[in-house]
């Protein structure tokens, strides 16, 4: 309501986490690929991202980038998602998006292993000089946040609720999640 003081406040408070967002997921991509991609050699700008400066950002973005390294050394998921037939589109990022969050229930895992594989997209779309899909597909998972996400996370107490989570974390809800991940991929593979 635009009468009511406190609606302009909520809107710059969500525009703000909003932006918070994409400096992670884009820091996030640009992390995964300069540890794990010498081949390419994308540049935050290239992401349309700056670098992130406060500290607790820092910390929380190495916790993610740890996660990352887990779903990483599984192989059977390494498999799955380097399967040449699976091509970076909005309708597989949609399908992935979709069983990540099929239940309507939002974790910290859940949202790394939602940046994990908007980062396997976006090394997929990556050709030098053409840089229109790579941001697309972050455009995509921006307003997929923004859609689904972000009210989740701010709840959470913001991005440094991730801590609270994996302390918390057993294994077992861990390959839970994952077999349904599987079963998207074997999905999109048929499409």
């Amino acid at each position: 309501n635009r009468s009511d003081p406190g609606s302009g406040n909520q809107a710059v408070k969500r525009s703000i986490f909003l932006l918070c967002f994409c400096v992670f997921l884009c820091s996030f991509i640009f992390r995964y690929i300069q540890r794990h991609v010498e081949s390419i050699t994308l540049s935050r700008e290239d992401l349309g991202s700056e670098e992130l400066t406060e500290s607790n950002h820092k910390e929380v973005a190495q916790t993610m980038q740890l996660i990352a390294d887990d779903l990483d050394r599984n192989v059977q998921l390494q498999t799955m998602i380097n399967d040449p037939s699976i091509r970076p589109s909005f309708e597989v990022f949609m399908n992935i998006a979709s069983v990540i969050f099929s239940d309507g229930k939002f974790n910290w895992f859940r949202v790394v292993t939602f940046f994990y594989f908007v980062s396997k997209l976006v090394i997929r779309a990556y050709k030098p000089q053409i840089l229109e899909l790579v941001r697309k597909i972050i455009n995509w998972a921006i307003d997929y946040l923004q859609d689904n996400l972000i009210n989740w996370i701010r709840e959470q107490g913001g991005w440094e609720g991730i801590y609270s989570y994996f302390s918390t974390l057993t294994l077992q809800t861990w390959f839970v999640f994952l077999a349904g991940i599987f079963t998207a991929i074997v999905v999109m593979r048929k499409i």
